[in-house]
């Protein structure tokens, strides 16, 4: 049976689900918040260690509203003080992607709350923020001219990736109906197997996570041999 260690989400649908209910596209954005800790009790339960979710891409945080972005910076601040229900399953927080780019109180407390989380076990919650998979390998690339590195293999050029210190990505779940990685981890992306479905972030509860776990474990995974 395969192996299924790591799984990474594209979180998409949420303003849609608001817009459909004739709710304002905010609320989709608070009601997948909720979502976002009920799945990484269900990847705990399901003894999945690794769980990396697209929160929020460079596209977006230049193209978003200012008011949607105000809102989705709050989001993450309200998050993060959710600490007790990360100490209580055993939730680390991890992020990815060019935190420089956010407001200085935003980056402040996600480094706390990386800090305040570090020591806990179950399951490692990496949240991809004002990340983009081109944004990480061109900066990747820049840190090797800087180190004055020379490049040698793919394993090594990995160590400059954003997710160094994360194990290979098994399993890409995209909700909301799209079929596209949207920019999200391009290189990681390379012999993960690919699930799409067309419920929406806010609906995706854990049925719908063990459809997504059981296509990976019928697929037939030969990585080129």
């Amino acid at each position: 049976m395969n192996t299924l260690k790591h799984i990474a989400i594209i979180m998409d649908g949420n303003r849609r689900w608001a817009t459909k209910r004739g709710l304002p596209k905010i609320v989709g954005h608070t009601k997948g918040a909720d979502n976002l800790e009920t799945i990484a009790r269900a990847c705990i339960e399901n003894h999945i260690p690794f769980l990396t979710v697209y929160a929020l891409s460079t596209e977006n945080l230049k193209n978003r509203t200012k008011g949607e972005i105000n809102h989705l910076m709050k989001l993450i601040e309200k998050f993060a003080k959710r600490l007790p229900e990360f100490e209580k399953h055993g939730i680390r927080i991890n992020t990815i992607g060019d935190l420089s780019g956010l407001p200085g109180g935003t980056q402040t407390t996600l480094k706390q709350l990386e800090k305040d989380t570090s020591s806990f076990k179950s399951l490692t919650l990496t949240l991809a923020i004002n990340y983009g998979g081109r944004n990480e390998i061109l900066r990747a690339i820049q840190k090797i001219k800087n180190l004055k590195s020379k490049l040698i293999d793919e394993p090594e050029f990995q160590n400059y990736l954003d997710t160094y210190d994360l194990p290979e990505v098994d399993l890409i779940i995209r909700t909301g109906g799209d079929v596209r990685l949207s920019n999200f981890l391009l290189w990681q992306s390379a012999y993960a197997e690919l699930y799409f479905t067309k419920t929406q972030w806010p609906a995706f509860k854990e049925r719908e996570l063990k459809k997504a776990m059981d296509y990976f474990y019928q697929a037939k995974r030969n990585r080129g041999k």
